[in-house]
């Protein structure tokens, strides 16, 4: 009987966190321009093939949202793999490691450290949650000696041997409306400030992070097309004018994108066609 009665008790708290957490979540969907029930989102979403969340890399309480549509999703769907813009491709076999259970987390969060600038704390929960789950993690970001490359030089300095590690395409090119979106940025935050770097090579790496997402996205999804793909990547990559629009060069695959609601939103005025459901709430 007391077995019982924890047992009760315990599922109790957890219904009672997850309501509680559903409830301050604010979903807007953009096609009818008005707030969405969480369950109502969660079931929108999760016929799509990939959904992106767009990531505010040093936002505590966003991951934590990232999180509960993560728990959401995996509830109706244990079919889930998780594809992270923060580890590079050369780092494979760490994710690997870390979610099978070979790699403590004491020498993991070094590893981490060494792909991703951001304290470990941001996105631990996330990662313990697929750790404990055996959700598989895809690396998808460029190997960082690569993208320095493009950044200084731009992506014309990239080798043929280089081009081996990279999506294989002859050039990467952003869309009109994401450039478009990325100048209003850089002059928002930098004014008449000369670029540390070209603003082609800025928008040469970009484009290839960008290709590199969606890429490695669909090459998963070629060895496991019945899994859903969970892509945590910055907003400028997630957006549907991003790294969604990359992924019909490599993919038949079915998405949707699901954007923290950031103060640019307020001047860049996004609509259904960047988003497709914006999150928020205090």
């Amino acid at each position: 009987m007391k077995k019982f009665i924890v047992f009760v008790l315990g599922v109790a708290l957890l219904v009672a966190t997850s309501v509680g957490a559903n409830a301050a979540m604010e979903i807007v969907g953009m096609s009818g321009n008005g707030p969405v029930a969480f369950g109502k989102f969660v079931e929108d979403i999760g016929r799509a093939d990939v959904i992106f969340l767009g990531d505010t890399h040093d936002d505590l309480r966003l991951h934590g949202l990232q999180l509960e549509i993560v728990r959401a999703l995996y509830a109706k769907n244990p079919q889930l793999a998780l594809g992270l813009e923060m580890f590079t491709t050369d780092n494979q076999q760490s994710l690997d490691d870390w979610t099978t259970g070979k790699i403590e987390e004491k020498d993991f969060v070094a590893i981490y450290a060494r792909n991703w600038s951001y304290d470990w704390s941001q996105y631990r929960d996330l990662f313990l949650f697929a750790r404990e789950h055996k959700i598989p993690m895809i690396a998808l970001n460029v190997p960082k000696p690569l993208m320095a490359k493009v950044v200084r030089l731009g992506a014309k300095a990239l080798s043929d041997s280089d081009r081996k590690a990279l999506p294989p395409a002859a050039s990467w090119s952003l869309a009109p409306r994401q450039a478009e979106y990325l100048k209003r940025i850089r002059e928002q935050a930098f004014g008449n400030a000369p670029p540390r770097f070209p603003v082609a090579n800025f928008n040469d790496a970009q484009a290839l992070r960008n290709h590199s997402i969606a890429y490695r996205v669909a090459k998963f999804r070629e060895k496991a097309p019945e899994s859903k793909v969970v892509v945590l990547a910055g907003t400028w990559h997630a957006i549907k004018n991003g790294a969604p629009e990359n992924l019909k060069d490599y993919s038949r695959a079915s998405y949707k994108v699901v954007l923290p609601d950031l103060k640019e939103f307020s001047w860049l005025k996004p609509t259904a066609e960047d988003v497709d459901y914006l999150i928020g709430g205090e």
